[in-house]
C-alpha cells in the first residue's frame, strides 16, 4: 500500500546516507519506524530511502527531504510522492550466511551488491557485509563474483577506438596509504602525450589526508557524467575523475562511505573494489602501485607477494592485462601533504621548479615507464619484472628498457604540461596556474629539530603524518595541511625546521600541534 505526502526540501545534508523525514504521527499510523527502509518515487525515479521520524520538521501530509534525496536525486518540492513500505530484503540472509561462515553463490552475491547499490539495506547491514571481508573472508570464487557483480550495479564504458583507433585502454591505480599522492595528476598526462588512452577515475581519501580527486580538484572539476567523458577522452585521450561522481559501481561507493568511518580496508575488500572499477571504466592494460611498509595499508613484507599475485589472476579472469609495482615506503611521496600543498608539489614538478621533489618525480617516470613499456609504447627491458607475478625487482628501474627515459623526455619538454592543462580545460576547469597561486592556510606553526635531535633522517611515519594532518582539517580543508623542510636522507641538527604546519584558523592549528608526536613522527640515523 502507498502512501502519498507532499514533497518539502530540508537544507541539511546527511553526508551520504539518502534520508526521509516523516511526522511522527504519519508514521505511527502507518507503522513505519525510524530506520526503515521505503521506497521513495516520483514519476519515474525511484530511490530507496531510509525513515527519520519528527514532530516539527514537517506536518502530517509532508515527507521532507535531505539534500542527498532532492539535490542529487532531483525531487522537487511540493510535489505529491509515492512512499511504499518494503519487505525484508533478500540479501539480509545472505549477508547472515556468510557472517555464519558459509560460501556464498555467485547469485548470492549479485543480490547482495544490487541491494547495496540501491540502498536497499541499511548501512549497519552493509558494516556486517564488509566485516566479513576480514572474517571469515572470501575464497577465490567469491572474490571474483563479487567485483564482477559490483562492476555490473553501474554504467559499463568502452573506449577502445575513441581515439586514433587505439585498442589499449591504459590506467595506473594505487591501492593507496600514503600521504602526498601527487603520482596519478602527472603520470596520466605523460601516457595521454604518448598516445595511450587513459581514463583514469580515483577516490577521495579513505586513509589518507587527501585521495587524487580531493587533489585534482584543486585545479579542475573532477565530478563528471557519462556522456561528458567520452568527449573528454575523445578530445584529449584522457581523464581525471572522480569515479564517485557516476555510476561506476556505485556499489563500491556505499561501502567506501562505511570503510572512510572506519578507517580501515581488508586486502579482499581493496582487490574487489580497484577490479570492479577498471572493469567497469573499460580498461585493457594496467600497473597496480602497491606502497607498503610500516603506516602503510600493507605493513607486512610478506604480504606483498601475495597481494600482487592476487591481483594479476583476478585481473587475468576479467580480461585484463594487469603488471604489479610493490615499493617500500619509509616516507611521503612528496614534500606536501593535504589537497593544496599536493598540488602545488605537482605544478612545481611540471615547472622543473628548484624546489620541486625530485624523489617524487623520479617515482612517476618509472612506474610511468612501465606503463609505456607494458603497453608497447616503449621498449621493453629485459629484468623488468618477475616472472608470472608482475611484480618489480627490488632496485630494478625501467632503464633497463627505455620507458622511463621515454616519460621523463615527454614530462621534461613541456608536453605532459600541456596535456595535464588540456584535460582540466575539457573537464571545465578555468586554465594553466603556477604554483605559487595557490593559496595555503594563514595560520602556520614551524616544527624545529630539539635538543639532542641530530642524524639522518630515515623514516617519516606515514601514520603520524595522517593523524596530524587530519587534525588540521584535511582533505575537507584543502588550504590545510603540512610542508616537510627536511625529508628522507636529509641531515637534522637541533634548531632544524623539520616541517611547517597549515591551518585555516588557530584552534585547527592548535588540534594539529597537539596531535603531533615528535618522537614517533621521526627516526634517524647516525
Amino acid at each position: 500500500m502507498a502512501l502519498y505526502l507532499r514533497s518539502k526540501k530540508i537544507d541539511e545534508s546527511t553526508g551520504d546516507t539518502q534520508v526521509i523525514v516523516l511526522h511522527e504521527n504519519t508514521a505511527r499510523e502507518y507503522g513505519i519506524n525510524t530506520g526503515d527502509i521505503v521506497l521513495l518515487a516520483w514519476r519515474d525515479i525511484e530511490i530507496y530511502v531510509t525513515v527519520d521520524v519528527s514532530n516539527t520538521i514537517v506536518e502530517t501530509d509532508e515527507v521532507g527531504l535531505y539534500e542527498e534525496v532532492w539535490g542529487k536525486q532531483g525531487l522537487p518540492a511540493g510535489e505529491m510522492v509515492s512512499i511504499v513500505e518494503q519487505p525484508r530484503p533478500e540479501s539480509i540472509e545472505y549477508i547472515k550466511k556468510k557472517l555464519l561462515g558459509k560460501k556464498l553463490t555467485e547469485r548470492e552475491l549479485e543480490v547482495i551488491m544490487h541491494d547495496v547499490a540501491k540502498r536497499k539495506i541499511r548501512e549497519v547491514e552493509v558494516a556486517y557485509f564488509m566485516a566479513t571481508f576480514f572474517n571469515p573472508g572470501f575464497d577465490e570464487d567469491e572474490t571474483l563474483w563479487t567485483a564482477k557483480a559490483m562492476a555490473k550495479t553501474g554504467e559499463m564504458l568502452d573506449f577502445r577506438n575513441i581515439k586514433d583507433g587505439n585498442e589499449i585502454v591504459a590506467d595506473k591505480h594505487s591501492i593507496g596509504g600514503v600521504a602526498a599522492k601527487g603520482v596519478t595528476p602527472i603520470l596520466v598526462p605523460i601516457l595521454a602525450s604518448a598516445g595511450l588512452i587513459v581514463p583514469n577515475t580515483s577516490t577521495r581519501a579513505i586513509t589518507t589526508p587527501a585521495g587524487t580527486s580531493d587533489i585534482l580538484e584543486v585545479v579542475m572539476p573532477v565530478s563528471q557524467k557519462v556522456d561528458d567523458l567520452y568527449s573528454i577522452i575523445k578530445q584529449t585521450g584522457a581523464c581525471m575523475v572522480w569515479g564517485g561522481s557516476m555510476e561506476l559501481a556505485p556499489a563500491d561507493d556505499v561501502l567506501i562511505h562505511v570503510e572512510r568511518g572506519l578507517h580501515i580496508q581488508s586486502y579482499q575488500k581493496l582487490l574487489v573494489s580497484i577490479v570492479a572499477k577498471k572493469i567497469a571504466m573499460g580498461v585493457t592494460h594496467i600497473v597496480i602501485d602497491i606502497p607498503y611498509g610500516q603506516g602503510t595499508k600493507v605493513e607486512n613484507p610478506d604480504d606483498v607477494e601475495l597481494l600482487a599475485d592476487s591481483f594479476v589472476k583476478l585481473f587475468e579472469q576479467v580480461g585484463i592485462h594487469c603488471e604489479t609495482y610493490p615499493r617500500h615506503v619509509t616516507a611521503p611521496d612528496g614534500r606536501g601533504i593535504g589537497p593544496n600543498l599536493e598540488m602545488r608539489d605537482i605544478l612545481r614538478i611540471f615547472e622543473q621548479h628548484p624546489d620541486r621533489p625530485n624523489s617524487l618525480e623520479t617515482l612517476i617516470c618509472d612506474m610511468a615507464g612501465q606503463v609505456l613499456e607494458m603497453t608497447g609504447k616503449a621498449e621493453r627491458g629485459v629484468k623488468h619484472h618477475v616472472k608470472n607475478l608482475g611484480m618489480r625487482i627490488t632496485g630494478a628501474s625501467a632503464a633497463d628498457g627505455n620507458g622511463a627515459s621515454m616519460a621523463r623526455e615527454i614530462l621534461h619538454s613541456g608536453e605532459a604540461a600541456k596535456k595535464f592543462w588540456e584535460i582540466a580545460k575539457a573537464q571545465g576547469g578555468s586554465g594553466p596556474i603556477k604554483s605559487e597561486d595557490i593559496k595555503l592556510g594563514e595560520y602556520t606553526h614551524e616544527v624545529v629539530a630539539e635538543p639532542g635531535m641530530s642524524g639522518k633522517i630515515d623514516v617519516i611515519s606515514n601514520r603520524e603524518i595522517v593523524k596530524v594532518a587530519r587534525a588540521l582539517g584535511t582533505p575537507f580543508i584543502k588550504e590545510a595541511g603540512i610542508y616537510l623542510e627536511k625529508v628522507r636522507g636529509d641531515q637534522v641538527r637541533e634548531g632544524n625546521v623539520l616541517m611547517t604546519l597549515y591551518a585555516t584558523s588557530p584552534d585547527r592549528l592548535e588540534l594539529g600541534k597537539k596531535a603531533l608526536d615528535k618522537g614517533r613522527m621521526w627516526q634517524l640515523v647516525q
